[in-house]
């Protein structure tokens, strides 16, 4: 491994599985494997990595079988280059062969099968990059995973896209050592890359890309919003969260109704909510709903309730007995 700056560059040439372990939990987190058909692995593979962003391209001559102990919390595009590779994401199995390509959540991914002499440029987005760009795409706060797993034949337009784009990414890092990784250019390809995914790969915000574009949203109603997520669960006035975009009360107001029809402190409930729904639906058994709910900022419970039902025609505690009785 070399190192320089921000960027880590991993190489492994032959490795067998005590590499490959070490390999994974450098790059990307602890695995378990184990080899598919023959005694041993053989894998070369050489991967570059900053804080939001990892290439890496090599080749699994021996096939493997990957079982991630803490999935990466990130998003994953793989491009095929030879062979094949199947991963099971959300229960969705997703096939890549020479003429499919996939994107997929990595922390949804339950297995990874990596086929003889499969080879791809692989790149992972950072949640947090991939959720502020997602967030500049639709104008609007990102409130839930994208729940993106899918695969996209070679012979579509935006495949080749991506194709061509990660090639051109590879060639630039790969060629200077991951030098080239810190520049401008190269962290504008990523995000090209990441925008092109959004765009042409379904997922849960589709629909939003989709609409037709509405009216820039003025800076003070954008300032406003990030001041509100960053603190979610603070209680808020409409006078703290106008100071802090720098326009007075009645400015603020009158933004929020031109432009998202509300106001400012139904917008914030909103995103409670909707981080309470969340949370709900992905609880632990040890959770309860008044502990969800003063980390997204109610504090009073019977208010709280009635104000989720209205949102989501049902109770919290439906919800969560839900969720529960699922897992």
């Amino acid at each position: 491994m070399t190192k320089n700056s921000s960027i880590n560059q991993f190489r492994v040439v032959e490795a067998d599985v005590d590499m490959m372990r070490e390999h994974y939990a450098r790059t990307l987190k602890p695995v378990k494997l184990q080899p598919l058909g023959a005694k041993c692995i053989s894998v070369a593979d050489q991967h570059f990595s900053t804080d939001e962003f990892d290439i890496w391209s090599g080749i699994c001559r021996s096939g493997m079988a990957v079982d991630f102990t803490e999935p990466p919390d990130a998003y994953a595009l793989y491009v095929p280059l030879g062979g094949t590779m199947e991963m099971e994401v959300a229960g969705q199995p997703l096939v890549s062969t020479p003429e499919v390509l996939v994107a997929a959540d990595l922390a949804l991914c339950q297995n990874l099968r990596i086929h003889e002499n499969r080879s791809h440029i692989g790149l992972a987005f950072s949640r947090k990059a991939m959720t502020r760009q997602l967030s500049e795409l639709i104008d609007a706060p990102v409130l839930h995973d994208l729940d993106l797993a899918a695969t996209l034949e070679m012979r579509a337009g935006p495949s080749v896209l991506l194709s061509s784009l990660s090639q051109v990414l590879w060639n630039t890092v790969s060629s200077g050592e991951g030098q080239a990784i810190d520049t401008h250019s190269t962290q504008y390809l990523f995000r090209t890359i990441m925008v092109t995914i959004l765009e042409n790969i379904p997922h849960r915000y589709t629909s939003l890309l989709e609409r037709p574009a509405s009216p820039a949203m003025p800076r003070q109603v954008k300032r406003a919003i990030d001041f509100m997520t960053a603190n979610v669960a603070a209680p808020l006035t409409v006078a703290e969260i106008a100071a802090a975009a720098g326009v007075s009360v009645r400015s603020l107001q009158m933004g929020f109704q031109q432009f998202r029809n509300t106001t400012p402190l139904s917008y914030l409930r909103q995103i409670r909510l909707e981080g309470v729904r969340r949370d709900l639906l992905a609880a632990h058994e040890r959770n309860t709903v008044a502990d969800v709910a003063r980390r997204w900022g109610f504090s009073h419970m019977g208010r709280f309730s009635m104000l989720y039902r209205e949102a989501f025609g049902e109770l919290p505690t439906e919800s969560l007995r839900v969720t529960k009785s699922g897992r």
